[in-house]
């Protein structure tokens, strides 16, 4: 099994276990993942109580730590004094916000749209496909609240519920129908410093696929929820509605610079500031699926600050066309 695999089926074993795991429960075959999880920061250490220590050999029982002859030991009440190795005693837990972080920008849901914590270890992470995405750490806790979760005050219908794989046995499909469940272990991988969504046949979907991210209008797709910018990224820059709602007014203008208040009415957003839908959270720093709608904001409009006007760079845009294939050299030298 790769190395990122051995990976992520630890995660899932952390996410199902839930709370502090302590390293020696680890099977020694899922060390260089734990290692991997170390240095992606999926995981967090938890705290170590240098008073008392769990025995390593029953497991059962937790005992005084205290010096003797200079070496530390504990006393377990059934296994008796020994000598202790601490890094026997470090525990790990799943950073559950860097999964929902990563799972959100594998499946591209848009960050304008909140996660809300429906109940302890079930979160709704967002919207695929029209769909809603649930995130739990276990399928019984999403079964036991089935009939709230899909059919409640807010009904979820047809939602995609990620989970780990169970570890005991259970039905092949425990929601009957109501939902589409997914193995967080097969329908992701790690790649870089995230995750990637696993298509049908097990391969990894790369980022930009779809003929609708096409240029059409100058650098953007039809719909303008796609930006090339070659000078970023040889792929285009996917963009929320939000973000696509604004260029695609910008464009409509021509370059004709234009009010915030304008632009932000035309595109039937609440929000008097162009800024706010392009701005990052602080957690979203250094994610490129957050820095790119943020770059072509910086370099595609001119912010006349003071005037409080805002237009579309129609001119001296250089792109790197030697990056591009042919057929699109056209759709730039037009801007």
């Amino acid at each position: 099994m790769p190395a990122n695999k051995k990976a992520l089926a630890l995660a899932s074993l952390l996410m199902t276990r839930g709370g502090y795991s302590f390293e020696r429960s680890i099977p020694k075959g899922q060390m260089v993942g734990l290692k991997i999880l170390r240095e992606l920061k999926v995981i967090v250490p938890g705290p170590m109580d240098v008073r008392y220590a769990s025995c390593s050999f029953c497991g059962l029982y937790r005992g005084p730590v205290f010096r003797l002859d200079g070496e530390m030991h504990v006393q377990c009440p059934d296994c008796g004094p020994y000598k202790i190795d601490l890094s026997e005693q470090r525990n790990w837990t799943l950073d559950i916000e860097w999964m929902i972080r990563k799972l959100r920008a594998a499946l591209n849901i848009s960050a304008h749209i909140a996660v809300q914590k429906l109940y302890e270890g079930v979160w709704q992470i967002g919207v695929h496909k029209k769909r809603v995405v649930i995130l739990a750490e276990r399928i019984e806790l999403v079964v036991a609240n089935a009939l709230n979760l899909f059919h409640g005050k807010t009904p979820r219908p047809d939602s995609w519920v990620i989970t780990p794989r169970p570890l005991g046995r259970t039905f092949s499909d425990p929601l009957s129908g109501t939902a589409t469940w997914w193995h967080l272990e097969d329908r992701f991988a790690i790649h870089g410093n995230g995750l990637r969504f696993v298509g049908e046949d097990g391969d990894v979907i790369e980022a930009v696929v779809e003929p609708r991210s096409a240029a059409v209008h100058g650098p953007f797709s039809e719909t303008f929820e796609w930006v090339h910018m070659p000078d970023w990224s040889k792929d285009p820059i996917r963009l929320s509605a939000a973000q696509a709602a604004v260029f695609g007014v910008l464009w409509r203008y021509r370059g004709q610079p234009q009010s915030a208040e304008t632009i932000m009415s035309k595109a039937n957003l609440s929000s008097d500031k162009l800024i706010d839908v392009f701005k990052l959270k602080s957690a979203n720093k250094g994610d490129l699926l957050y820095e790119g709608p943020m770059y072509a904001y910086k370099t595609l409009v001119v912010r006349r600050r003071r005037l409080g006007l805002y237009s579309l760079v129609l001119n001296n845009l250089e792109f790197d066309l030697g990056n591009l294939p042919k057929e699109k050299h056209e759709i730039f030298r037009c801007i």
